[in-house]
């Protein structure tokens, strides 16, 4: 400490006012960006954060109220084929996407709810299709599947599935 304060005490008048501000500007530079700044920006960040959570709040206050008094029901998807039967909903469907001829079994449960299905050399491709449409547009849903692949034949499979709705 004493060599700064001899260091110190032999500089000009002049030179100690130059050190002085620059070491106060200096101090004032630090300050700001290494406090000030960093302060203030997790301040606006936390108050954005806010806005937005409240905005999420208020949406699903909106959504609780509106599931407490029944649900979207001008939302849910009208339902194809709802008056027909399981068996004849995948029989029309399967003649539609072009696998009814891969079909080697369609066996309906006693009471009709499920339905099981083999096929056999059926295009992997167009039974992805048939599904997706059977689940989107009918609301049958698929209970159980085992699928193979044909090893000599590209994109081909057995497969084994039980429908239900």
């Amino acid at each position: 400490m004493d060599k700064l304060k001899k260091y110190w005490l032999g500089l000009q008048e002049r030179e100690r006012i130059t050190l002085g501000i620059g070491g106060m500007l200096a101090f004032l530079i630090v300050f700001y960006m290494a406090i000030w700044r960093p302060w203030h920006h997790a301040i606006d960040y936390m108050e954005n954060s806010v806005q937005a959570l409240r905005s999420n709040l208020v949406w699903m206050r909106q959504q609780s109220d509106m599931l407490a008094a029944g649900g979207a029901t001008a939302s849910k998807p009208q339902i194809r084929g709802a008056n027909q039967s399981l068996i004849s909903v995948i029989e029309q469907t399967a003649n539609r996407q072009k696998i009814s001829q891969s079909i080697q079994q369609l066996t309906p449960s006693a009471n009709g709810a499920e339905v099981r299905v083999v096929l056999e050399d059926v295009n992997f491709n167009l039974w992805i299709t048939w599904i997706d449409s059977l689940f989107k547009q009918y609301g049958v849903d698929i209970k159980q599947i085992t699928a193979e692949r044909v090893e000599d034949k590209p994109n081909t499979a057995e497969i084994r599935v039980t429908f239900v709705r």
